[in-house]
């Protein structure tokens, strides 16, 4: 079983699109048997009613929901308490606007020989378009992951694409800390630290849309992201992320 979940807050205006997207593109090119497992995130909005309708009209579309808001990380975490079976991938609701999903494709591929697999926009083969002050933004905030994580060894830590296998995501949500954007970086440092396979895969990405223009709130993020990163190098310091 695949599990492809979708955390979602506060996305009333392109939820459904990008539902309706992704669930015909997986009916039309996967021939294991998947679901779409959709995580509200404390919405206020009407995020909810507009995901239990997709849930209640599309067979493969399952809704878990919570409140109040806990973030990305945590909406992941919640949905992976009730999936079984080999594999779970995970995107933001914007995924089929900012990427081609035929990468779906190979990332599963790869995940038959990895734990975890990262959708990267900054390998040899990746093409992107990015917010210029994003972009400026995101080369500071990758030279500070390889200072502080040296020897992490991803190029695109914080990319809201990533495969796993469940049993090895199970296992490193048993010991995480964090439950918003510095989750993910988090779960390459659990991985990391405890000899677990993770490789990239090039991906193409385009963030220069309306909705996603829109909704950046870079500063906050990055002060976020700042305090994330300094929260895990000291738990990783305590030992606390050994399995």
């Amino acid at each position: 079983m695949i599990h492809f979940v979708v955390p979602f807050y506060n996305n009333e205006k392109n939820l459904e699109d990008s539902i309706l997207i992704l669930s015909e593109f997986l009916a039309h090119h996967l021939k294991e048997d998947y679901e779409i497992v959709l995580s509200n995130d404390g919405s206020q909005d009407r995020s909810l009613e507009i995901a239990q309708k997709l849930a209640d009209s599309i067979p493969k579309v399952r809704l878990v929901s919570y409140s109040p808001n806990r973030g990305r990380g945590f909406a992941v975490k919640h949905a992976s308490r009730s999936c079984q079976g080999e594999f779970l991938i995970y995107a933001d609701v914007d995924f089929p606007q900012t990427t081609r999903l035929e990468h779906i494709l190979p990332m599963l591929d790869c995940l038959r020989r990895n734990q975890i697999v990262v959708g990267s926009r900054f390998l040899k083969d990746s093409r992107t378009q990015r917010i210029w002050l994003r972009k400026v933004v995101g080369i500071i905030h990758r030279l500070m992951i390889k200072t502080i994580f040296f020897g992490l060894g991803v190029e695109d830590p914080d990319v809201g694409f990533k495969g796993f296998m469940l049993p090895a995501l199970k296992r490193m949500i048993a010991v995480s800390r964090m439950d918003r954007w510095s989750w993910d970086l988090e779960m390459l440092v659990i991985a990391r630290r405890n000899g677990l396979s993770i490789a990239e895969i090039p991906i193409d990405w385009n963030e220069k849309y309306e909705q996603y223009v829109s909704s950046v709130r870079l500063f906050r993020d990055a002060w976020e992201e700042l305090m994330g990163m300094i929260r895990i190098k000291t738990n990783l310091v305590k030992r606390l992320y050994d399995f």
